[in-house]
């Protein structure tokens, strides 16, 4: 539905707004175009535009400070699952979802508020540390304790993804965040960003080597399969992949619009990619299976997981070709999205070839904001490897981080356009 991402309207910023193709509040016309474009009182506009003009919306503040309540959600924490085991000796912690209440969200200027039937849960903002979206659940990091899933059953968790960071960061002004995930980050005073990189770096080590075999038959099979079906189903293009070396340690940095762009390149590269794939897909044991058989292993993407950039470095150690998206996570309206710093000191840690790969028309065959698929033209572009000076992470500067997040992002997107 369109307004999974156009959660207010984006001419009077009301929110529970379209009905029967109007905004209920102040009447304009809205008609859904395409899945890239919509027209509002008959001014068509890409869905880029239309979401930039909802976030520009001021917050509704109540009497009591009170921003946004919400109607039924459930509430979960995190929990320990146990371990996973993947190829090339990859190890990691898997993390579930314990239920603790049904109940409502109300937001303030200052804190989170959660009451349900038998449980009620205030969340300071100076207690969160990150805060992001899988699907309809909104995740919230806190300093000290555990993880707090929220399940919007009846609305839009992205209208609520939008709500609190913006009321977050209205809290920290004149302070500016810059990122709100792996975790809450403010503009970088780089004396304290060296110290912590140089405790991340220590805690890296080194890596053991494993015995195991690094590609089984049926990863092989399961890759030629999906890729057959992909290149029958969709009417799909690949363009060079004579750039991607044969073998020998390289990272592969895609732009990432859809659920699908793993699936894809996964499955139409002539090598295995070994891709970081968010911890919560990996609960489901047949899933599970089907992604370590697919070299991906977890990540948790709203913290900064040490484990997981371990299980990176052991990879390209190994001589194996890492898949990455630089964003950290789809994007809503189709742009492509800042990249995420910790992806970018990696790869200038690594010193390895880094392939960049721009995916287009994707976004019109399965955007974000709908499950369903639509039958366009995907066109996937391997451009010519990007060789970058090693450097060390704690001896990376903000310099090194920007010019390397120009020159990836300038490549990726000159291969989407």
């Amino acid at each position: 539905m369109i307004t999974n991402i156009l959660d207010r309207c984006p001419e009077c910023g009301g929110f529970e707004w379209l009905e029967q193709g109007r905004c209920r509040h102040c009447h304009v016309l809205v008609a859904v175009l395409s899945r890239k474009e919509v027209a509002v009182n008959g001014q068509p506009g890409s869905i880029e535009f239309w979401y930039a003009r909802v976030k520009a919306h001021a917050l509704p503040k109540g009497l009591d400070g009170m921003i946004l309540k919400s109607g039924p959600i459930r509430l979960s924490c995190e929990t320990l699952e146990g371990r996973f085991k993947g190829l090339s000796g990859v190890h990691a912690v898997r993390h579930g979802r314990e239920l603790v209440d049904t109940g409502g969200l109300i937001l303030y200027g200052n804190r989170l508020l959660f009451q349900g039937a038998s449980v009620k849960k205030e969340i300071p903002f100076r207690n969160i540390s990150a805060v992001t979206i899988e699907s309809n659940t909104v995740i919230v990091d806190r300093k000290d304790g555990r993880t707090l899933y929220f399940d919007f059953l009846k609305e839009s968790g992205k209208k609520w993804e939008d709500c609190i960071q913006k009321a977050i960061t209205e809290f920290y002004l004149p302070a500016d965040i810059v990122e709100f995930c792996p975790k809450i980050r403010f503009a970088e005073k780089d004396k304290r960003a060296r110290k912590k990189r140089g405790k991340l770096s220590q805690t890296l080590g080194a890596s053991e080597p494993s015995n195991e075999n690094h590609v089984t038959q049926v990863s092989v099979f399961l890759r030629s399969l999906v890729g057959f079906l992909a290149r029958g189903l969709l009417d799909m293009q690949i363009d060079g992949l004579e750039n991607i070396p044969q073998k020998g340690a390289a990272i592969l940095a895609a732009n990432h619009v859809s659920l699908l762009d793993g699936i894809i390149l996964g499955a139409c590269l002539p090598r295995l990619a070994r891709f970081m794939t968010k911890n919560s897909q990996f609960n489901h044991p047949i899933i599970r299976a089907i992604l370590r058989t697919a070299g991906a292993y977890p990540v948790m993407r709203y913290r900064t997981d040490v484990e997981a950039v371990r299980n990176a470095f052991r990879e390209l150690q190994r001589d194996q070709m890492l898949g990455v998206f630089p964003e950290g996570h789809r994007s809503w309206d189709g742009r492509m999205l800042p990249f995420k710093k910790g992806t970018l000191r990696l790869i200038l840690a690594a010193g390895t070839p880094v392939i960049p790969v721009g995916i287009s028309g994707i976004y019109e065959l399965m955007p974000r904001w709908t499950h369903s698929i639509k039958r366009v033209p995907v066109r996937v572009n391997v451009g010519k490897p990007i060789y970058f000076a090693a450097i060390s992470i704690v001896d990376q500067t903000e310099e090194d981080v920007r010019l390397a997040d120009r020159q990836l992002g300038e490549a990726i997107q000159r291969l989407i356009t």
